[in-house]
């Protein structure tokens, strides 16, 4: 038997579900096979065994060629020691396992190849994707001077990330190059970007950016994602005497983010930009205001980006230049605010996503530059007011269509029959997850147990009844499940499929059902009307008050 084996992460990944879809078949399923190392907090399985349990499931499993070598390498490397092997094997097919890659090729670009065995690989090591780099590289990106060549720098580079996401945003980069204290991030760094970037020069480097030498090299553009809340950054051994990390002041040892954007400022050669991902508590705390309001004061700190994917503030630096105002965006429209503002340095800019805050406003007491203080007024527009207001009015209308009329029924009780009998004939099916076509989405741990509507609506961690025979109306049974699902259901998720199989539901006809599923239908459509009117009235609300108070929306006669 293969001794290849896999985890429930690449079972679900195989098999195309969530990874809570894999959980409840391990659980539910007793044939489901038993795990090579009992007892793991990762346990793997035997890949013959899984692929022959799938089959006999007919859950077909998108196995290829690389998933087969991938797992060939894990039965005897460890992750890092794995994609090291894979990235020798690119540069030389002389060997068995340069003849597997070399085949991969043959249908797929050598840097996605790599970039596969890299994901697995973190996978493996339980590895996760900083947050943020996307929107960081965008920023970056619509930075960037346009009609010339880039040199780039990273000076935390990691593996790379960063730099590929900007790679893939970015034009014209003649020169990327990084740094790392990890020598084998490094070297990681430069073989994807030498893949990614066959015509650039590229390289990466060991070091510690912050405490090494600074150098004579510049770049066109720098771009960082520094580590956060670092306990131990080194700050008694940071350079001292007219090093130029230092000209705008020396971080204090709370502040060891700013220590990143002054060696990234510091980077910068002329008409470059730095783009730092950096804490938003970085924008207002006390400690730091002496270095905020130094960078303003010669024109350094061009904008603060708070970008919704970015998960904190992003800020563009630039050498010493004149500016009186700083560019606060949500980064909905920064490319173009961005652009309008390199036009003309003093242009008085208010978007719905972005503003241009005069200096002086930002020289008080705190030199708090966080977006949101400054973006409530030009988010908000009399455009946007009316048309919230005109949806709001519409929602309020459709309230006004008529409710079931309830009138008092006869009780009793007549035949009954569990929803476990129900699916054991045939007539409905449950199951975890999504489906085709419509029918009833259950959500024991929700706030909201049931809902009517689109199975493929619904996630891994709900369950969904559909209706399989005609005489059986969707609405009735999420009325009986509304009513009779055990209330330790919606605490949570466990044995939720025992308590939804034990529900009773009477035995009615097929158009008894529809009549009071009908009513019940109707109601849930209100309910809904309901929680749109509070989610548009709660909108209005905010957005009205930030407009009144501004002044950038009135009030007709």
């Amino acid at each position: 038997m293969s001794d290849e084996t896999i985890t429930l992460t690449d079972l679900a990944r195989l098999a195309g579900v969530g990874r809570n879809a894999v959980s409840n078949w391990r659980r539910r399923e007793p044939d489901f096979p038993d795990p090579v190392d009992q007892g793991s907090r990762r346990p793997r399985f035997r890949l013959a065994e899984i692929e022959r349990w799938a089959a006999q499931h007919d859950r077909p499993l998108g196995i290829t060629a690389a998933d087969r070598l991938w797992f060939s390498l894990q039965s005897t490397l460890s992750p890092e020691k794995a994609i090291e092997a894979i990235g020798a094997a690119l540069s030389d097919s002389g060997t068995g396992l340069g003849e597997a890659v070399a085949e991969l090729t043959e249908t797929a670009a050598p840097a996605e190849v790599f970039e596969f065995f890299v994901e697995r690989a973190r996978e493996a090591s339980g590895a996760g994707h900083r947050p943020g780099l996307a929107a960081l590289a965008e920023v970056a990106a619509a930075c960037a001077a346009t009609g010339r060549s880039l040199t780039v720098h990273d000076p935390a580079c990691e593996d790379g990330d960063l730099l590929l996401e900007l790679a893939g945003k970015a034009t014209d980069l003649q020169e990327v190059t990084g740094k790392d204290l990890s020598q084998a991030r490094a070297a990681l760094c430069a073989r994807r970007l030498r893949l990614a970037l066959p015509d650039a020069r590229v390289a990466a480097e060991a070091g510690d950016s912050l405490l090494d030498p600074l150098g004579t090299r510049r770049y066109d553009l720098v771009v960082c994602d520094p580590p956060f809340n670092v306990k131990d950054s080194g700050h008694e051994r940071l350079p001292s005497g007219d090093d130029a990390r230092l000209a705008y002041g020396t971080p204090p040892r709370t502040e060891p983010e700013l220590a990143w954007a002054l060696h990234c400022l510091a980077l910068l050669a002329p008409g470059g930009v730095a783009a730092v991902r950096m804490p938003a508590a970085v924008a207002h705390r006390r400690s730091g205001r002496r270095i905020r309001s130094e960078l303003l004061r010669w024109g350094s700190l061009r904008a603060v980006v708070d970008h919704p994917d970015s998960k904190a503030h992003i800020w563009v630096l630039v050498p010493r230049g004149e500016s009186s105002r700083l560019l606060v965006s949500t980064g909905g429209d920064f490319a173009a605010t961005w652009l309008a503002l390199e036009s003309d340095p003093e242009a008085d800019l208010a978007t719905p996503h972005s503003a241009t805050v005069p200096l002086m406003r930002l020289w008080d007491e705190d030199v708090d530059l966080s977006p949101a203080s400054y973006l409530a007024a030009s988010e908000t527009s009399a455009d946007d007011l009316a048309a919230t207001a005109e949806a709001l009015a519409a929602s309020l209308e459709s309230l006004a269509a008529p409710l079931p009329r309830f009138t008092s029924g006869a009780g009793g009780s007549g035949p009954e029959a569990s929803l476990a009998e129900l699916e054991r004939d045939g007539l409905v099916e449950i199951r975890a997850g999504a489906a085709k076509g419509e029918g009833v989405i259950v959500d024991p741990a929700g706030e909201r147990t049931v809902r009517l509507g689109p199975l493929d609506s619904a996630d891994d961690s709900q369950w969904i009844v559909r209706c399989v025979d005609p005489a059986f109306e969707p609405a009735w049974i999420a009325a009986v499940l509304a009513a009779r699902l055990p209330t330790a259901a919606k605490q949570s998720a466990t044995g939720s499929r025992r308590r939804i199989l034990a529900v009773k539901v009477p035995r009615l006809t097929a158009a008894e059902q529809r009549r009071r599923g009908r009513a019940f239908a109707e109601v849930l459509a209100v309910r809904d009307r309901l929680d749109r009117a509070r989610d548009l009235a709660d909108d209005l609300a905010e957005h009205a008050a930030a407009g009144l108070a501004s002044g950038s929306a009135a009030v007709a006669e």
